[in-house]
């Protein structure tokens, strides 16, 4: 890796890059099976997560690493806090969900993504949360895989 990438904490003024990135990973993931997504629906994404990702960021529901090169955004990925049901061991949980991981087609296979999972991976063991949760696509699976995540027994019903 050069040394002109660093890791570093998102900042609100890094919110369009978190937008754009996220914006290339559904992109990406549709033009792998072929497709194309409406410019309109990822219009409409992008002001809404921009929006999600400020109001999250100033009061600490999520939590975003970026790569940049100089000043351009190589990486990033996101984790978003929720408190969720208690444990059987009375705990109160919180489900730290990643989401939005992401790397600019330039920079891919310099291992980015392992990087950021990393530094995910060591903040919520550092916050005592049990377990990291995330969706994964065909493209992230194998990297996920080797950082120990695996599937598990989720179901999912469609409503529309």
């Amino acid at each position: 890796m050069s040394d002109a990438l660093k890791l570093r904490l998102a900042t609100l003024d890094d919110i369009p890059t978190l937008v754009k990135h996220r914006r290339g990973m559904f992109v990406d993931m549709e033009a792998l099976k072929g497709g194309t997504l409406d410019p309109r629906g990822l219009d409409a994404m992008d002001a809404t997560y921009a929006s999600y990702a400020r109001a999250s960021l100033i009061d600490g529901r999520m939590q975003a690493w970026i790569v940049v090169d100089g000043e351009r955004a190589a990486a990033s990925g996101a984790i978003l806090y929720t408190d969720w049901l208690p444990r059987p061991d009375g705990k109160q949980a919180v489900l730290a969900y990643v989401h939005s991981v992401y790397t600019d087609p330039v920079y891919r296979r310099l291992g980015l993504a392992r990087q950021i999972l990393n530094a995910m991976m060591a903040e919520c063991r550092a916050r005592g949360l049990p377990r990291l949760t995330l969706h994964a696509s065909e493209q992230g699976r194998g990297l996920y895989e080797q950082l120990g995540f695996v599937p598990t027994n989720e179901m999912r019903l469609m409503l529309e």
